[in-house]
């Protein structure tokens, strides 16, 4: 019993920084507590913290479609092929400007090959300084056929949208930043038998994407009413013709669709040929292709007319 502690009446705060460790039996019951509250909240949380509440910041470009300006086509005039062999200094300065807009990115702006995209491209884009390792030539017309063409397996592609004009004032600019072979009468000619360029250029006709995608909604649209209105019309004729094709179709309405969007301009030998390399995706049975010829032939007849 004389060994049995005293009950403190009052802490003994010296005894607790000699032995710390009775602090924690006075207060662990409130740390448990407030470990419990935490833990309470995070379980009835769950639902909600498992999501993402910040707005993603990616742009999502299915979304989106880029606009063209509309644009009258034609035939663009002859380039004058004079510029090949006797370029002039204005024709030069023109040329470092639409090369440092167009090949300044990758070939740098002095032509050494060390544009600030270069550092992503393998192999290295050109150094036009350097006389070695030119796969299509340093000629004025291997140079035209590699920004006409792309070199394939480079970071050069083909560079179509430049007018032939632009791109013979871009090589004589390359061309003042080292010695290139002389540009002659050969390089003249060889271009002109290649490329045309004295006959001038079919520049296409351009509309907006948005009317574009407008225009087809709509064709496509007026595709499937006629389609439908002529499978109504195929139902209710009782003529040979049109049973033999009814008995030989899995969906009427597809036959006559696919042969209004697709086969209404083909020859009896182009139609039989598609219709012999898969049938049921023009919505025939498989075995429409072991019909006789003539048979066949009354097929095609039919449609082509009905569909008229």
């Amino acid at each position: 019993m004389k060994n049995k502690r005293k009950i403190e009446s009052e802490i003994d705060f010296k005894s607790l920084i000699k032995n710390p460790i009775r602090l924690f039996g006075l207060v662990y019951i409130y740390f448990f507590v407030i470990a419990l509250a935490i833990g309470i909240y995070f379980v009835n949380s769950l639902d909600e913290i498992e999501f993402n509440t910040v707005p993603g910041t990616s742009l999502d470009t299915l979304n989106i479609v880029r606009e063209i300006e509309p644009k009258v086509g034609g035939i663009k005039p002859a380039m004058d092929l004079s510029i090949v062999v006797n370029p002039t200094a204005d024709l030069v300065e023109i040329g470092k400007t639409k090369y440092v807009a167009a090949c300044g990115s990758c070939h740098g702006n002095e032509g050494k090959g060390d544009g600030v995209a270069a550092v992503a491209l393998d192999p290295k884009p050109r150094d036009f300084h350097s006389t070695t390792g030119w796969k299509n030539g340093r000629t004025f017309y291997d140079i035209y056929k590699s920004i006409n063409d792309g070199i394939p397996g480079t970071g050069m592609m083909a560079y179509e949208f430049l007018s032939p004009e632009d791109r013979v004032a871009i090589i004589h600019y390359i061309m003042t930043m080292a010695n290139f072979p002389k540009v002659t009468s050969v390089d003249n000619d060889k271009l002109d038998e290649t490329y045309k360029l004295s006959a001038g250029i079919v520049d296409p006709y351009h509309i907006p994407i948005q009317k574009s995608i407008t225009l087809l909604i709509d064709e496509n649209q007026n595709n499937i009413y006629m389609s439908i209105a002529i499978s109504e019309i195929i139902k209710n004729d009782k003529v040979n013709s049109a049973n033999l094709l009814k008995e030989n179709v899995l969906d009427i309405e597809k036959v006559v669709y696919t042969y209004i969007t697709k086969l209404n301009k083909s020859s009896y030998n182009n139609f039989i040929k598609k219709l012999n390399s898969d049938p049921v995706a023009l919505g025939f049975r498989a075995s429409v292709v072991n019909l006789m010829d003539k048979d066949l032939k009354t097929i095609y007849s039919y449609l082509k007319k009905i569909s008229g």
